[in-house]
């Protein structure tokens, strides 16, 4: 009769708890893993569109809004004049953000 040896599975689940360990630290020492701050993910301010001609367009308050607007690398970039540092790009209701066409000033002559 052949006699069975019970192994020991408490190294193979220490090694594989360590191997997971220490892959995820690796990772997020390359940058592979990035862990958002609660204050990096929030939702700023709620825009509308309003298009030119329409009702909405002349209901529109003269004081500017709190938030500047700048086309970086053909994205648009929204700063927070009022929080320091705070920035963020414009998206739509589907996660894609706002495209920007980056226009020259012509120089005076």
């Amino acid at each position: 009769m052949s006699e069975s040896r019970e192994v020991n599975k408490l190294p193979l689940i220490l090694t594989a708890m360590a191997s997971i360990f220490f892959t995820v630290v690796v990772l997020h020492l390359y940058g592979y893993l990035n862990f958002a701050k609660p204050e990096e993910g929030l939702e700023l301010e709620d825009y509308r569109l309003v298009t030119v001609g329409s009702e909405d367009a002349g209901q529109l308050r003269s004081n500017p809004a709190k938030h500047e607007a700048e086309c970086v690398d053909g994205i648009l970039v929204l700063h927070a004049s009022h929080m320091n540092g705070l920035a963020g790009v414009l998206k739509d209701s589907r996660d894609r953000v706002v495209r920007c066409i980056e226009q020259t000033v012509p120089a005076a002559q």
